[in-house]
């Protein structure tokens, strides 16, 4: 196998990698989205917060724990978040919710500071995730490997809850025509609890898979937030299918960027967003939940 062709190998890798992690992250505010019409700009914050617990709870128990419990103590944020903050402002214009949620980002931050520091935080991956193996004649992290398994058994697992189980056949319903579901006798509250509770959850979920992948510092929340914006944007607000297609495509379009212009790797995702816009103002997506 010549230089090329490891190259390209490594790239599609790397590229599948950025996208997974963006998927589980990007679901997670296209659930809350679709379902609430509020645009979380706190979700960032979340994420942060899990990659912080990740940390803390991998050293005094393991990573395989920290898997399963961030997720649900992010989770048990969000019932706080949607009974505290989405509820009782429901009535409200979707500026004043997003300001209230920003405002939150705000809080989040200086609090993970005080418990945890500035300085950035190394996360080993477990003994069994650790090295590499050949991937078509390429030496690549095991670690990556399993973050882009992680990543497309999200998608496979939030598709088949969306098109096979009632609730998520419900989700589907009111996300499109909640006055509609209301009539048919859809509990809006309890699937709205339900659904901002699973949207927090993937975004401790996300924040664990991160740490071994990038690294936990205080910027992180801010950088992964508009970088899932874009995500959210181009897929079409509030659509599923949407954001993991856009995901993906954002994954291809910033790694092959750095690799090939390395000056304006930074533009790449906003021009991106740029033309996608251009085209098709609302995005990949078909719908809402989608």
């Amino acid at each position: 196998m010549d230089f090329a062709q490891l190259f390209s190998v490594a790239q599609l890798a790397n590229a599948l990698a950025l996208a997974s992690l963006l998927t589980i992250l990007a679901s997670g505010l296209a659930l809350i989205f679709g379902l609430r019409d509020v645009m979380n700009f706190g979700h960032g914050a979340l994420y942060m917060v899990g990659a912080y617990l990740g940390y803390s709870v991998g050293h005094q128990l393991s990573f395989w724990a920290a898997l399963v419990i961030v997720p649900l103590i992010l989770a048990a944020v969000g019932v706080a978040f949607e009974l505290a903050v989405l509820r009782p402002l429901q009535k409200r214009s979707h500026m004043d919710v997003a300001l209230v949620t920003f405002g939150l980002a705000l809080i989040i931050g200086p609090l993970v500071h005080k418990i945890w520091g500035t300085a950035p935080l190394s996360v080993e991956p477990p003994a069994v995730l650790a090295g590499s193996v050949s991937v078509l004649g390429t030496m690549y992290p095991v670690y990556r490997l399993f973050l882009i398994a992680i990543g497309f058994g999200t998608c496979l697992a939030l598709a088949g809850w969306l098109k096979f189980t009632r609730v998520g056949m419900h989700t589907r319903a009111v996300s499109q025509q909640p006055h509609v579901a209301r009539m048919m006798g859809v509990n809006t509250d309890r699937l709205s609890l339900l659904v901002v509770c699973m949207g927090t959850g993937f975004a401790g979920l996300a924040g664990v898979l991160a740490g071994p992948y990038l690294s936990v510092d205080p910027g992180m929340g801010a950088t992964i937030l508009i970088s899932c914006l874009i995500v959210v944007v181009i897929g079409g607000l509030g659509s599923i299918g949407g954001a993991i297609a856009a995901a993906f495509v954002y994954g291809f379009i910033q790694v092959i960027g750095t690799v090939l212009f390395p000056s304006l790797a930074v533009l790449a995702p906003y021009l991106l967003l740029f033309f996608v816009l251009l085209w098709r103002p609302q995005g990949f997506g078909r719908g809402r939940v989608s």
